[in-house]
């Protein structure tokens, strides 16, 4: 699997795992939503975790317009060299780039999982939900854990593919126990609202609750409003069972080439 490149940061705004420490982090993809936080996902660990865009201060304000004038100088150089194999790729302008998408579609169609990945997502990107669905299941097929996920939302909303909350369930629970943050938090809203089975508060609560432990936010919210209704021992047999799976998680992460 093609690893991306891990996201430069400087000592003024180092973004560090919030498990092992380390800078070598990227953007990951996360549900579509209201939520103004970035997922992460640490290039040595391999867990996702979730920064807050609320912490912005003084210092960052004055250095917004260096900041820009930055970004549009690096913009308008690139567009001047146009040489795109020097640049990462990056989803949201594979469509548009005829070159990368040639690439990307023939790496995809050798089995590349990432470039299946990446092509899929291009396509969801773009809206173009039946383009994007069977290569995100031939990167699912793979294990790829956000395309697992991605492949999840697509059954959860029925985009690209009939609606099936059990399809969702399978695809969610295949990404969460790689450690997908937001897979481990849409497995917890399902075990919570019995879509794909009854309700289930004690399976709900653990992967809310391992959700939330890094650094979820709406998972908090709704792991301590579900505790709330829960009776003592559903919450001590839950909060067991969260303990005992978020150690099998780390194992498998550990072991993970």
């Amino acid at each position: 699997m093609k690893i991306p490149l891990a996201i430069p940061s400087s000592e003024a705004n180092v973004i560090k795992c919030k498990h092992c420490g380390s800078t070598q982090v990227r953007p990951s993809q996360k549900s579509a939503g209201h939520s103004a936080q970035t997922t992460y996902r640490c290039q040595s660990c391999k867990r996702h975790f979730r920064v807050g865009s609320s912490g912005l201060n003084m210092r960052w304000l004055i250095a917004g317009a260096a900041l820009l004038a930055l970004v549009l100088s690096f913009i308008a150089a690139s567009l001047l060299t146009d040489n795109v194999a020097d640049v990462e790729y990056e989803p949201e302008t594979a469509s548009n780039n005829p070159g990368v998408l040639t690439k990307l579609q023939q790496d995809a169609k050798h089995g590349n999982a990432q470039a299946q990945y990446d092509l899929g997502r291009a396509h969801w990107q773009n809206a173009e939900y039946q383009l994007a669905f069977p290569w995100l299941k031939a990167a699912a097929a793979q294990t790829h854990a956000e395309a697992e996920y991605l492949l999840g939302m697509a059954y959860l909303n029925g985009r690209g593919t009939l609606q099936n909350y059990r399809a969702a369930l399978e695809y969610f629970t295949r990404s969460a126990q790689q450690s997908h943050l937001e897979a481990e938090y849409q497995l917890g809203l399902l075990y919570r609202d019995g879509l794909a089975t009854p309700p289930n508060k004690e399976a709900a609560y653990l992967w809310l609750n391992i959700a939330a432990s890094r650094g979820h936010e709406d998972a908090l919210l709704y792991r301590d409003k579900l505790a709330a209704a829960m009776s003592v021992a559903e919450l001590h047999r839950a909060q067991e069972a969260s303990t005992q799976t978020d150690a099998k998680l780390s194992e498998a992460l550990t072991a993970k080439p």
